[in-house]
């Protein structure tokens, strides 16, 4: 079973941040923490899946651009990494204003490749938010396997 980790857990429950010790958080912070909460602050939903012939990864990248994504392969890891920056403007001529919101967020994963993967036949796609990285199975690598002579 995998559990989702999320490094944000504390800031995303505002009220185990400070354990209620301290009265005065939310007119200190205002609504920061909630408009932080509402951009990046989970990591993609992660699927590992695996068959007889291959080992499916699945990553859910919401609003994300093909070219905000990279993924490589180096030695037996697999690295993710997402780079994703937003804009938001409003405006109103009559009034004389102008707002500009940027937002970044930043997501990277590895993960440690089993010793049966073909590292050359690796293959990765990108559709409607959704990266799905295909790792091919070799059956004839045999996972290897040292008994230890316990003295």
């Amino acid at each position: 079973m995998l559990i989702r980790y999320n490094p944000f857990r504390h800031l995303v429950r505002r009220e185990d941040l400070f354990s209620n010790l301290w009265d005065w958080e939310d007119d200190f912070f205002g609504n920061f923490l909630e408009r932080y909460k509402g951009f990046n602050a989970e990591a993609p939903k992660i699927e590992i899946k695996e068959n007889k012939t291959n080992y499916v990864i699945r990553c859910e990248f919401p609003g994300y651009d093909k070219d905000e994504i990279s993924a490589e392969v180096v030695d037996d890891r697999l690295t993710l990494r997402a780079v994703h920056k937003e804009e938001k403007w409003d405006q109103n001529e009559d009034e004389g204003w102008r707002s500009i919101e940027t937002h970044r967020g930043h997501f990277h994963r590895s993960f440690i490749l089993p010793e049966d993967v073909t590292v050359d036949k690796v293959k990765a796609k990108m559709k409607d938010g959704v990266l799905r990285i295909t790792l091919p199975r070799d059956p004839k690598k045999e996972k290897k396997v040292k008994e230890i002579t316990v003295h």
